[in-house]
């Protein structure tokens, strides 16, 4: 095979395509300079649709000697690329000196056809003769025409194939090359395609492909494997939406992630612990101080009321922080008891009052009558304090805050909303995750530790509710608070 040729086409072809190909090529010129009558011919075919024309076959000529390419327009071979059309020339005695493989050899009578498959050419023939040929040109160039057509359409289906197979090649490289354990299972449970993670898990014995659930529907879980200490995260869902096609199911292994969620938890647990200890002794000890019978300077008692509203605010801090990781560890205790929720807002909001005035903001309760459910009334009023703060930090001056009560069917349903500047719709999935918090909160530094939401929302789905996110950039925001009655 032709040095040249093999560089051109081997980005596209392995190399029983490319002696498919060469084969093909070889045949083609062969019956077409036949056909003509032609001692010297070249062919240049394309190795795909769209790509580049490329020397593939020589007869009688030096292939040394041969442009590797044919261009549009250039030259006769060009003309027939760019008019689809066959292209012939005579020449006078003497005729046109070509490389020949012995030497010059002198051409009477060329002629230049397309391969065409539809609208599409493949590739283009030069054929020369050393003698003008006999016979009227027109039913000489509609058979060599017919012909190499036949011989397009060949090589528009070897190149469809050779697409088709180099897709599945790269589809089965890059399934291979992924750590994921991937598998196509049919409707009737039949393995269609498995990568080699998941064989090894098969192997294993590992239950990896009984997806539970309707068979439309998109699964997810997680496997334990036991022994092991693995966790897999399974996904499943229909192929292109019909499960009749078969599910595709893909298992990534989250143990490192589990065991550096389970770490840092305990960490943050621990640093928790070793924290409200002392704080709590330091909140103690400066009490005692401010309500003690000794008269103390003016500065000193401003220092020491900064101390403790500092020392408070931390313990409240690391409050939150044993909450969250109590709750998201699955050890959150509620005490419960007979919870009115239209009290609980009315305390709430008197209790805010002083921070919404300083705030410039105002703050009103709009309450109905809700009836009484259980559940533990100091996590309700947490949710409450939580959520009004928030209001009432980005409502600022000249804000409005509105906490709404009221009962829809076997809910109470408890809106706390503010005329702030809103939360961008993308964020508000995520507002409710560990310290994660709004990009305006961040722009505009309002204080806060991104945990007040999560732990809202960990005591409201304690109490089987729901918690979502209401309105956006330039309407301000309502957190909403559904809670069963029964």
């Amino acid at each position: 095979m032709p040095a040249r040729f093999t560089s051109l086409m081997l980005g596209h072809y392995p190399s029983a395509g490319l002696d498919r190909l060469s084969s093909l090529a070889g045949a083609t010129l062969a019956e077409l300079a036949d056909a003509l009558g032609a001692e010297v011919g070249a062919l240049w075919v394309a190795s795909r649709q769209g790509g580049p024309l490329a020397l593939a076959a020589v007869r009688g000529l030096d292939r040394a000697a041969m442009p590797d390419t044919v261009r549009h327009g250039v030259g006769l071979s060009g003309r027939a690329l760019a008019e689809s059309r066959a292209v012939t020339a005579s020449h006078a005695e003497g005729g046109l000196q070509v490389a020949g493989l012995a030497g010059p050899v002198s051409v009477v009578y060329e002629a230049h056809v397309p391969l065409r498959a539809g609208a599409a050419v493949l590739g283009v023939a030069a054929l020369g003769r050393l003698a003008a040929p006999a016979g009227p040109e027109a039913e000489r160039l509609a058979e060599l025409q017919r012909r190499a057509d036949a011989a397009g359409v060949a090589l528009g289906r070897l190149q469809v194939g050779e697409a088709a197979q180099r897709e599945a090649r790269l589809g089965r490289a890059v399934l291979e090359a992924t750590p994921d354990a991937i598998a196509l299972v049919g409707h009737d449970g039949e393995v269609l395609v498995r990568n080699r993670p998941m064989q090894e898990l098969l192997d294993q014995g590992v239950d990896a492909l009984a997806v539970p659930g309707a068979p439309g529907a998109e699964h997810r879980d997680e496997l334990w494997l036991p022994g092991s200490g693995r966790v897999l995260e399974r996904w499943s869902a229909p192929l292109d939406g019909d499960a009749e096609a078969g599910r595709v199911v893909v298992l990534r292994d989250i143990t490192a992630a589990r065991d550096a969620e389970r770490l840092k938890d305990e960490v943050l647990s621990l640093v928790s612990h070793e924290l409200r200890t002392p704080l709590t002794s330091v909140v103690g000890y400066v009490d005692l101080v401010l309500d003690g019978p000794d008269e103390l300077a003016p500065d000193v008692r401003r220092f020491l009321e900064v101390v403790d509203r500092n020392a408070r605010r931390l313990l409240r801090l690391v409050g939150d922080l044993l909450f969250v990781a109590q709750a998201e560890a699955g050890r959150l205790e509620l005490s419960r008891t007979e919870v009115d929720l239209g009290a609980i807002a009315s305390d709430a909001v008197e209790a805010a009052r002083p921070e919404a005035v300083r705030a410039g903001a105002t703050l009103v309760l709009e309450a109905e009558p809700v009836r009484t459910f259980l559940g533990d009334r100091d996590r309700c009023a947490q949710v409450l304090d939580n959520l009004i703060s928030n209001a009432v930090k980005f409502a600022g001056e000249g804000g409005h805050i509105q906490v709404t009560v009221a009962e829809r069917g076997e809910s109470a349903v408890l809106e706390v909303s503010d005329d702030g500047p809103g939360i961008p719709v993308e964020e508000q999935a995520h507002v409710f995750e560990r310290f994660a918090r709004a990009s305006n909160a961040v722009g505009q530094a309002v204080p806060g530790a991104g945990l007040g939401l999560t732990v809202v929302k960990a005591i409201v789905e304690g109490h089987g509710g729901t918690v979502a996110v209401l309105g956006g950039p330039g309407v301000g925001t309502t957190m909403q608070v559904t809670l069963p009655l029964d």
